[in-house]
């Protein structure tokens, strides 16, 4: 009986095969799922389609890979706990180095704070927390995804060569024997062509 584990690591390696068939280049398949974690958690909010486009314009890095990566992180059952953890990983940041940053936020988000403490009881978003926070946790699991998944997809990569040329050899082994089965047929109707072509030559004369 297959673990929980277990399972996930088929899914996961089932995932990660459909991303090579989408780009057979390990280095650019590595940076456009490198990016594609950036852009998952890059905090600007309803442009990470546009980013994808600008980013595969510019870097020659495959659309696909960057999209399918960065809806596989932040979708709409992730999205909370990916952008609250960049406020909060912001605000720490922020409060390391001893920035009062809530006194730099816009008007318009004072004006939500204000919204959302009469309304669900919440306050204190920070939108300079919010945007730095959330760039810099997609730059630094953007970093530390790529020597990490890089050789897997060279891994992968290279199981899937040695299956094609384990099939390839299958195939002409098939193919070998089909020819040894074939052989004595063919022997057979050579040789009753050759007697039914040399009695009516016999008729002939």
């Amino acid at each position: 009986m297959m673990t929980f584990q277990g399972s996930l690591a088929n899914w996961a390696e089932q995932i990660f095969s459909r991303l090579l068939r989408y780009e057979q280049c390990v280095d650019r398949l590595t940076l456009s799922f490198c990016m594609g974690i950036y852009i998952a958690f890059c905090p600007f909010v309803g442009f990470h389609t546009a980013l994808v486009f600008l980013f595969a314009w510019l870097f020659a890095l495959n659309f696909a890979v960057m999209l399918s990566v960065s809806m596989l992180v932040n979708n709409p059952w992730t999205m909370v706990p990916v952008y609250g953890a960049g406020h909060v990983f912001g605000d720490w940041v922020l409060s390391l180095f001893g920035v009062d940053h809530y006194e730099w936020n816009p008007s318009w988000i004072v004006s939500f704070n204000s919204w959302a403490h009469d309304v669900i009881g919440l306050h204190g978003f920070s939108f300079w927390a919010f945007m730095i926070g959330g760039n810099i946790l997609g730059v630094a699991f953007g970093m530390v995804c790529y020597p990490v998944i890089k050789p897997f997809f060279a891994a992968l990569k290279q199981r899937g060569k040695e299956k094609v040329k384990q099939t390839v050899a299958h195939s002409k082994q098939a193919a070998k024997r089909l020819a040894q089965k074939a052989q004595p047929i063919f022997k057979r109707v050579k040789a009753r062509v050759k007697r039914k072509r040399h009695h009516e030559n016999n008729r002939a004369k």
